[in-house]
């Protein structure tokens, strides 16, 4: 565990307001213009799930699979419906019957559920530029930030900025939250001035400190109340006004949230008869397996059941494999379909659970959510087998490793099934007319789907429209 997680009392970090050549390229990149662009659905009640694959996950075979075996080597099946994004033969294909036995339907393979999600087949950090980024430190500012040198992350600022805490809200708001510890996915939630969301190692350290000391409050809660105090002392300037105005009620949300954290229910493991909009936590753990992945996604449905408008959860692969989870550069064929079927199971559950999860504003948490993910790149220098001579594959820049599959799931996609955005199959060089989609773009989405005008800090982006 890092230094930053050595102090098993210091694991809840909250910020202080805490309750609350490109012309010859043969591709279409058009910078974006500003936040009114596209049909996205837009509300502070929406939610946004998102996974973060450390390491730099080989994401074309499992979401972009009709290319060659260099860059797929482990094949396409049938999708379901009218997919067309290419569903890898890498994912099982048989229902998760862990359900049955509670009386539950079977849980759907992600294949049988491809039509229901979207894929963005030329994800990419630097459009138009002469090549990719290879190197995993640039790579982290970029998904960490949405931009190249680094900055605030993605989840500080939705938190930052995000009407249901800069304006307040009818009843409890929890927090934005990220976890995991890995060094892709801490940077989402470096800090926006004082502002940081909850940052959780796990859904066991979390357990393990959400109880009352001996002499009364948590010292999370210590520290959260201290904090909103002096930051209420020292913020008084415009700019600050409507956060001081929602600070005036942050002792009372102190004891409010104490609450939240004695739930049962967020002891996704320990409390098996735990249970919040309408599962319980044995159910959930039927829904989404038992994998560390899948503890980790239980406790971030609970967040969002709380009201959390962003939760971030980091994946590590399958980290017992005798190489490091998604950053495969040899022994990929033995880590690699752990790691995905298991991304896949879970993403299978979330989509199972968020409709079976009444959400207030009426409808489901499906109607109200986009799931989606990140990494830092896709895969490269690999041989006509698909891997490079150590058995595995490497992340140089080059097309394969530049330009990333990413999925996006949810009731608010519209196009679900569809790819935007396509590759050349042997080549991996982005098709003639094809649209490219920064990374940035990518996160002006998920601001716009939480009614967050980004124009602020990413002025002349405008985020990705066609899912929606």
């Amino acid at each position: 565990m890092s230094k930053f997680f050595a102090n098993r009392r210091n694991f809840l970090k909250y910020g202080l307001t805490g309750v609350a050549g490109a012309i010859a390229a043969p591709h279409l990149w058009i910078p974006r213009l500003s936040y009114a662009g596209g049909d996205i659905p837009r509300s502070r009640h929406n939610h946004v799930l998102l996974f973060s694959l450390d390491g730099g996950a080989r994401t074309v075979p499992m979401f972009n699979g009709n290319v060659d075996g260099r860059w797929n080597p482990y094949g396409v099946q049938a999708g379901s419906g009218t997919t067309e994004w290419g569903v890898s033969s890498i994912f099982d294909n048989q229902p998760y019957q862990d359900t049955v036995a509670l009386g539950m339907a079977a849980v759907p393979p992600l294949t049988a559920i491809s039509h229901e999600i979207c894929v963005l087949g030329t994800v990419d950090h630097t459009p138009g530029a002469s090549s990719g980024v290879g190197d995993h430190q640039t790579a982290r500012n970029w998904i960490g930030s949405g931009l190249g040198e680094g900055g605030p992350g993605i989840i500080s600022r939705i938190y930052s900025n995000h009407k249901n805490y800069t304006e307040g809200s009818n009843g409890l708001v929890f927090p934005p939250a990220v976890i995991g510890t890995g060094q892709a996915t801490t940077p989402l939630g470096a800090p926006d001035g004082s502002i940081t969301p909850v940052m959780v190692p796990s859904h066991s350290e979390f357990v393990a400190q959400n109880g009352d000391d001996a002499g009364g409050q948590p010292e999370w809660a210590r520290a959260l109340e201290a904090g909103l105090d002096g930051y209420a002392i020292k913020s008084r300037s415009n700019r600050h006004k409507q956060m001081i105005a929602r600070l005036a009620n942050g002792k009372a949300n102190v004891e409010a949230f104490r609450n939240v954290f004695l739930d049962p229910a967020l002891k996704v493991e320990t409390e098996p008869g735990g249970s919040a909009n309408g599962l319980t936590n044995a159910q959930l753990a039927a829904i989404l397996g038992t994998s560390q992945l899948g503890r980790d996604t239980a406790l971030a449905l609970r967040f969002i059941g709380y009201g959390s408008a962003a939760v971030c959860i980091g994946d590590s692969g399958n980290a017992g494999a005798s190489v490091g989870g998604w950053d495969t550069h040899s022994g990929e064929m033995t880590a690699y379909p752990m790691s995905a079927n298991t991304l896949a199971r879970v993403l299978a559950g979330v989509n199972y659970a968020l409709k079976l999860m009444p959400h207030p504003e009426g409808g489901t948490y499906w109607d109200h959510t986009l799931v989606g993910c990140v990494t830092e790149f896709g895969r490269d220098n690999v041989m006509d087998n698909g891997y490079n001579s150590g058995g595995g594959s490497d992340h140089t820049g080059g097309p394969g490793s530049r330009y990333q599959a990413y999925f996006m799931m949810g009731g608010l996609v519209a196009n679900g099934g569809k790819i935007f955005g396509r590759t050349d199959p042997m080549s991996m060089e982005v098709m003639p007319n094809e649209p490219v989609f920064g990374t940035t773009a990518y996160y002006a989405t998920m601001m716009s789907v939480l009614d967050i005008d980004h124009e602020p800090f990413w002025p002349g982006i405008v985020p990705v429209s066609e899912p929606f």
